[in-house]
């Protein structure tokens, strides 16, 4: 098995190899070479670093000893018990004081671990005050070297190499001060500050250890510290060569690197004005020192690199192996799934291949499945609903809706149909066309609202502004709280299209049903319970559950309006005959409140409008190009929706129609017909009588007058006389009795007809425009 296997690796076990060797070798080579180059360097700056703070820190000390030394010098210059008073001071008999000058003294040298001890020489008195007592000047020798130091024209200097009383063969560095400060002349002593040399060499030696040399030189070039010792033959001391380059490139730099003796030093130097004297002190420390724990991190980073280099090869070929073993099996596996060897080179290739066969074939499958459950199940509960299914057992029912992913075993029932209305009063926003596109919003919207509520619903669109809605409902819950559900289901909806499609709603809830065989009779139910709305209320929820028709008792139809419509439309007055059935639709409303009712009423009145258009001798069936009229007014529900399809899809046709049967000269003939009346209006006319001098029929000639001119003959005469009655008020002074005479009236009738037409009586108009 191992050496078919090894046989048969194809280029991906020898990819992996090679890629495995990348990712692990080439990695840790690169990082062994970054941290050698970079860390190295790193380290290196931060060991200098170092080094550098620890020089700093030591130079700090030594200033700060030296500005406590400054303090001190100023304050023995400045004190007020040094005065001339010290001139005429007996030591012995004046002991107190002498003791506290000592003290004084004292405290000075214990200030500071520079000083090593602080004297005052008084000449006149030839006594010299230590912190460990006082003592007379003895010999000549001493009192000219004290007294040198008052010849000096400075306060306070420095004296590098002066030697203590009756200490003749030291050399000492000094500070001398005059007393009192701050006069060169009139001076009555001095005070000397002696430094420990011991101690300043050993805080110059701090700035260095090992192999490196620090020492301090004033402005003369005269060192301040004790170098150390030099062997006969050993040529030119550092110190002095280090010196020598400072002295040169003073201004230079303060830091530098410095070849001697085929060694590396890196040199810092800086300087310290105090006293009056300039100081420079110098540091060299050989950078192999500096460096030396860097160099051996270093060679420690290289051998790790080349042992984890080395480590990364046997992983690599170890996990190239590992990696390969999956590979081979996947393959294999589908080489015997499909009965067949594998030509390609490439296994993943071969495998994703193979792979993507698979899961495309097992998305195809799963997509046709779910594709087709919400289909199928829609499907079906259409058919149950609609009650084409009649011959399933309430088991059966529930089988088949459990194959459809819905588990309606136990579980309670119920229905909601719901219809739009007020489209009309939209302002345009909506037209009667929109009615699907409305409803598939609507539809959208329950689905919705359900979706928050119920897990298994199924929304019906009947596409003309109604929509039914099956809902399974859990158990678990009472009676009473699936109805208070199903009320808020239905109040939310009611709110949500008011506000979204600016509609008004009436929504039936039907009984909610343990048997699911009863839903197609109670959908029924449910869809007949909307004609029973109330249409003087914008948004109405009934409840089968309560729903109950009330008998109001007595109701009237209005027969006297319907004869009135009937007869506008016959004398095609379109305008008028409308105006008529939206006072017959507010009758109706106001006696029946019930949609069905009101909508029984308009029916009776259509079969009326139609016995009169039978009777005018036109072809309804051209005229409406066999369009099932009764059936067209079934389908509408809103009272506006009624009124228009009255208008323009029963009588404008038929107006339409028989305004053609008509000769084309009558509008001008009863054009002139007017202006004739207005001529003979103090006459005794009468509709035969033009009708005589027109050559035409008195009715015929009534029907083109209301027609053309939406008012009757005998209303046209009234209005004419009562125009002719008010010029006669305002521009003469008869009487009502002969106006009225003159008008063909009677003075009664007259005054009637003038008041219901002005609203006031002829007396009270002459008096208003006179």
């Amino acid at each position: 098995m191992g050496k078919h296997k090894a046989r048969n690796k194809g280029t991906i076990y020898w990819k992996n190899l090679g890629l495995v060797l990348l990712i692990t070798c080439i990695p840790i080579a690169f990082i062994g070479v970054i941290i050698y180059y970079v860390g190295t360097d790193r380290i290196e700056t931060e060991v200098n670093k170092a080094h550098q703070n620890q020089l700093n820190s030591s130079v700090q000390q030594m200033n700060d000893y030296l500005t406590n030394l400054e303090h001190s010098v100023v304050r023995l210059a400045f004190d007020r018990n040094m005065d001339e008073t010290l001139t005429h001071l007996d030591f012995v008999q004046e002991f107190q004081t002498t003791n506290e000058i000592m003290k004084s003294l004292s405290l000075i040298t214990g200030s500071n671990s520079l000083i090593s001890s602080v004297c005052l020489y008084l000449p006149h008195a030839n006594k010299i005050i230590g912190d460990d007592g006082f003592q007379s000047v003895r010999t000549e020798e001493d009192r000219n070297l004290l007294n040198s130091l008052l010849d000096k024209e400075r306060t306070i200097y420095w004296n590098y190499s002066l030697r203590k009383i009756n200490m003749p063969d030291s050399a000492n560095k000094a500070i001398v001060i005059k007393l009192p400060g701050g006069q060169v002349y009139g001076t009555y002593g001095i005070a000397i500050i002696y430094l420990d040399q011991n101690k300043l060499d050993s805080m110059v030696q701090k700035l260095v250890s090992g192999e490196g040399v620090s020492f301090l030189f004033n402005e003369n070039g005269d060192y301040l510290t004790t170098l150390p010792r030099r062997d006969e033959g050993q040529g030119q001391r550092l110190e002095d060569a280090l010196k020598s380059r400072i002295l040169v490139d003073e201004a230079n730099e303060n830091m530098f690197k410095f070849d001697w003796h085929d060694k590396n030093y890196n040199v810092t130097y800086g300087r310290i004005n105090k006293l009056g004297g300039k100081w420079t002190f110098v540091s060299a420390t050989p950078i192999s020192q500096i460096v030396a724990p860097v160099t051996s991190l270093s060679k420690l980073i290289v051998w790790i690199s080349m042992l984890g280099l080395t480590l990364g090869l046997l992983l690599s070929w170890f996990a190239s192996n590992k990696i390969y073993d999956p590979v081979y099996r996947l393959k294999s596996l589908f080489e015997n799934t499909w009965a067949h060897k594998s030509t390609e080179k490439d296994e993943i290739t071969y495998i994703e291949h193979q792979w993507k066969l698979q899961l495309q074939v097992q998305e195809d499958l799963s997509s046709q499945i779910k594709q087709s459950i919400p289909v199928l199940r829609e499907s079906f509960l259409l058919q149950f609903l609609q009650g084409n299914l009649y011959s399933h057992t309430e088991s059966e029912l529930i089988q088949k809706l459990r194959q459809l992913d819905w588990d309606a075993e136990h579980k309670k029932f119920a229905m909601m149909v719901a219809q739009l209305h007020g489209i009309s009063k939209l302002e345009g926003k909506f037209s009667e066309h929109d009615a699907q596109l409305i409803t598939f919003a609507a539809s959208n919207i329950v689905t919705e609202l359900c979706s928050e509520k119920f897990n298994m619903f199924h929304v019906i669109n009947f596409q003309d502004l109604s929509l039914g809605v099956f809902l399974v409902l859990d158990e678990t819950g009472s009676h009473s709280e699936l109805e208070s559900t199903l009320n808020k289901l239905a109040h939310d909806y009611i709110a949500a299209v008011n506000n979204v499609l600016r509609l008004k709603v009436t929504i039936v809830t039907s009984k909610i049903s343990d048997s699911i065989e009863q839903m197609p009779i109670i959908m029924e139910q449910t869809r007949k319970a909307l004609r029973f709305r109330d249409l003087h209320t914008s948004n109405q929820m009934l409840d089968m559950n309560q729903l109950t028709l009330k008998n109001t008792g007595q109701h009237h139809y209005p027969s006297e309006r319907e004869r009135e419509i009937v007869h506008a439309v016959s004398m095609g007055l379109e305008d008028e005959a409308v105006r008529l059935i939206r006072q017959f639709m507010l009758e109706l409303q106001s006696s029946y409140n019930a949609e069905l009712m009101v909508h029984q009423g308009m029916m009776k009145l259509l079969g009326a409008i139609h016995d009169a258009m039978i009777k005018q001798d036109v072809n309804l069936l051209d005229m409406y190009g066999g369009v099932h009229l009764y059936e067209q007014l079934m389908q509408l529900t809103e009272p506006e929706q009624i009124v228009d399809w009255f208008q323009y899809n029963l009588i404008r046709p038929f107006v339409k129609t028989l305004s053609i049967a008509y000769d084309a000269n009558l509008k001008e003939m009863i054009d002139e017909l007017l202006v004739k009346m207005e001529k003979d209006i103090l006459l005794d006319v009468s509709l035969e009588m033009y009708a005589d001098q027109l050559q035409i029929s008195p009715s015929k000639l009534s029907k083109a007058f209301k027609q053309f001119n939406g008012i009757n003959f005998i209303d046209a005469v009234v209005r004419l006389r009562i125009e002719k009655c008010k010029e006669l008020l305002v521009t003469t002074d008869m009487k009502i009795n002969e106006i009225a005479d003159q008008l063909h009236y009677q003075p009664s009738y007259l005054i009637r007809m003038f008041k219901k037409n002005e609203g006031i009586t002829p007396r009270q108009y002459r008096e208003k425009h006179t």
